[in-house]
């Protein structure tokens, strides 16, 4: 048997400070905009343009992307939740400061939200300052790819978004969530969660992927019988309580099949568990917009003499939409009500922008090289 997937067990957390913490996902969505900046530094001074517009800039686009993911999300995928909590909509946190108050950071955040939003937020900036649309909008979408490619990264640290099962041994074993259940709710005993492949199980190849779960217990733990009463009685109830979206599951009905170990003065539960590959579509889409990226970063400087200003931005909309609507068929729905739909959300949002930057790249379609002498 050929174990050709990967077990994703990262953390999405960089530090932890208990009720407050920082996450991946917002340092890679900050650098997106940080590399954005010194990118088009680079293209304001080519064009002899100031830094201080630069800077006015960048301020719309960074109010702008956020207000619009922020709002796409909320409208698109949670309309039913937050038209009952409005206010989580501005605010990074649930709860009551001091009572059952949770800082969760803005983890709702949609593409096509934060599309409409870049939009709206340029015309405002090129109204503003009497700059040309189409023109900025071709600088903002070659850093925009960039940043797409580092907020999905972002989300495979999270451990989100990610695709449906690939029904073979290749793909993304997503392990997160029985991970955290065990090191937080069993926090004063487990010190640590980790995973190993194996290949002593046969199991339908549709079904999943047969894995060892490693969980090692803190000093405080001596006793063999209560790491014993742990693979006998809890981890079992636990696997089967809560489905985890089937990303790992119980192999048998009744009992694990686990060994015992003791080294460098700890107990150890190594313990056999099935795990369901999955696409990693997060990974698709980085590596897409990374190419869509570099392309137009090609194009810019390439043809920057005879472009017209909205093609980059007509090439930006046509691949980068396209792409999404295809990997969409790899993903899985992110809301149920998408079950029902013949193509869900995410491609839904996709197909105007499609269709708006086909239109632009054949209506700003390259001049022709003028030969001028004498």
């Amino acid at each position: 048997m050929t174990l050709g997937y990967v077990i994703w067990n990262a953390t999405p957390q960089l530090l932890d400070f208990g009720k407050f913490e920082i996450r991946y996902y917002s340092l890679l969505f900050a650098l997106g905009f940080v590399i954005g900046y010194i990118l088009l530094l680079r293209v304001f001074k080519k064009q002899g343009l100031s830094v201080e517009l630069l800077d006015r800039l960048t301020v719309y686009m960074v109010i702008s992307t956020i207000i619009g993911a922020r709002l796409g999300h909320c409208l698109f995928y949670e309309f039913d939740y937050y038209i009952h909590h409005p206010l989580e909509i501005i605010l990074p946190w649930r709860g009551t400061i001091g009572k059952d108050f949770e800082f969760t950071g803005f983890q709702g955040l949609a593409s096509h939200g934060a599309a409409i939003g870049i939009l709206a937020g340029i015309y405002l900036f090129a109204r503003k300052t009497k700059s040309s649309y189409l023109w900025t909008m071709d600088m903002i979408v070659i850093v925009t790819a960039l940043a797409g490619c580092f907020i999905r990264l972002g989300n495979l640290m999270n451990s989100e978004i990610y695709g449906n099962p690939t029904k073979s041994n290749y793909g993304f074993v997503y392990t997160h969530d029985l991970t955290n259940l065990l090191t937080t709710r069993y926090a004063d005993v487990i010190q640590d969660v980790s995973y190993d492949k194996v290949d002593t199980v046969d199991l339908p190849i549709e079904q999943g992927v047969p894995m060892q779960i490693n969980i090692q217990f803190s000093r405080r733990i001596k006793d063999e019988s209560k790491v014993r009463d742990f693979g006998d009685l809890i981890l079992p109830l636990d696997l089967t309580k809560y489905n985890f979206d089937n990303n790992v599951f119980m192999l048998g009905t009744n009992s694990l099949n686990y060994n015992i170990e003791r080294k460098d003065k700890r107990l150890w539960l190594h313990a056999q568990i099935g795990g369901l590959p999955r696409h990693p579509s997060q990974v698709y889409e980085a590596a897409s917009y990374l190419f869509i990226f570099l392309l137009l970063l090609y194009i810019f400087y390439a043809y920057e003499k005879r472009l017209r200003d909205g093609f980059i931005f007509g090439v930006f909309l046509f691949l980068v939409f396209t792409a999404r609507f295809f990997i969409e068929f790899l993903k899985q729905n992110q809301e149920t009500f998408e079950d029902t739909m013949t193509l869900n959300m995410g491609q839904m949002l996709s197909i105007p922008f499609i269709v708006i930057g086909l239109a632009l790249i054949v209506l700003k379609w390259p001049k022709k090289y003028e030969i001028t002498g004498s």
